[in-house]
C-alpha cells in the first residue's frame, strides 16, 4: 500500500463514502419529490461506484503492472456509468416537461452523445476515459436543463469537469518530469483527487440541504 500516503488513501475513501451517501440522498430526495425519476439517478451512480472501487483495488496492490486490466474495467465503468447517468438525467428533463411518449427532439442529443463511445474500436484506458466525457456532458446538460437539480448539488457535478480538466495536465507533468503515471506521483495524484472528493462533497451537501428544505416545508403543510 506504499503507493499512496495516508493522505491521498483518505481522499480516495472519503470520495467513495460521499458517492455512496449521495446515492442515499438522492433516493431519498425522490421519495420526498414524488419524482420516481431521480431514482434512476440514485441507481445510475452505481456503475461510477464500480469504477471507484476498481481503482481502490488497484491502489491497494501498489499499482502492479500485472493489474492493469482493473484501470481498463475501471475506464470501462466509468464509460457506462456517464452513459446511464445521461440517460437517467433525460428522465428528470422530460419529466420536469410532463412529457408524453417519445419525442424525437427530447432524444436526439442523447443519440448524438452516445456515438462516440459506440465507435469505440480500441478499448484502451485511455480511449474510454476520454469518450466518458461526451455522455457526462450530457447528463449535465438534462440536469440544468431540467430546473429541478439542487444549485449546491449542481455545482458539485459540474466541478467533476475541474478534476478531469487538472488530471489531465498533472498527468503530462507526471510522465514528464518523473517519467510515470500520475497514480505513482502521490502529490500529484492526491491534489487532483482532492478535487473529486470536493465535488462529491458538494452534491451531497446540494441534496441534504434540498431534504430539509422538503421536509420543513412538510412539517409546515
Amino acid at each position: 500500500m506504499h503507493a499512496l500516503s495516508i493522505p491521498t488513501w483518505m481522499i480516495h475513501v472519503s470520495s467513495v463514502i460521499e458517492w455512496v451517501v449521495a446515492i442515499w440522498l438522492i433516493a431519498e430526495y425522490a421519495e420526498v419529490t414524488h419524482n420516481r425519476s431521480w431514482y434512476g439517478v440514485s441507481f445510475a451512480m452505481l456503475p461510477a461506484l464500480v469504477s471507484a472501487m476498481c481503482a481502490c483495488t488497484w491502489h491497494f496492490f501498489d499499482n502492479a503492472p500485472r493489474l492493469d486490466w482493473l484501470v481498463v474495467v475501471q475506464a470501462a465503468t466509468t464509460l457506462v456509468g456517464n452513459i446511464t447517468l445521461m440517460l437517467a438525467a433525460w428522465g428528470i428533463w422530460r419529466s420536469a416537461r410532463k412529457a408524453t411518449g417519445w419525442q424525437l427532439n427530447s432524444f436526439v442529443l442523447p443519440v448524438l452523445l452516445l456515438l462516440p463511445p459506440v465507435s469505440v474500436f480500441s478499448l484502451s484506458k485511455e480511449n474510454l476515459f476520454a469518450f466518458s466525457l461526451f455522455p457526462y456532458l450530457g447528463f449535465l446538460w438534462f440536469l440544468t436543463r431540467s430546473g429541478l437539480t439542487p444549485r449546491l448539488a449542481l455545482m458539485g457535478f459540474y466541478m467533476t469537469l475541474m478534476f478531469v480538466a487538472i488530471t489531465i495536465p498533472a498527468g503530462i507533468y507526471a510522465k514528464a518530469t518523473y517519467g510515470a503515471e500520475l497514480a505513482n506521483v502521490d502529490w500529484l495524484h492526491g491534489g487532483a483527487e482532492f478535487f473529486l472528493t470536493l465535488a462529491n462533497i458538494l452534491v451531497v451537501l446540494g441534496f441534504r440541504q434540498a431534504l430539509s428544505q422538503h421536509q420543513a416545508m412538510d412539517r409546515t403543510a
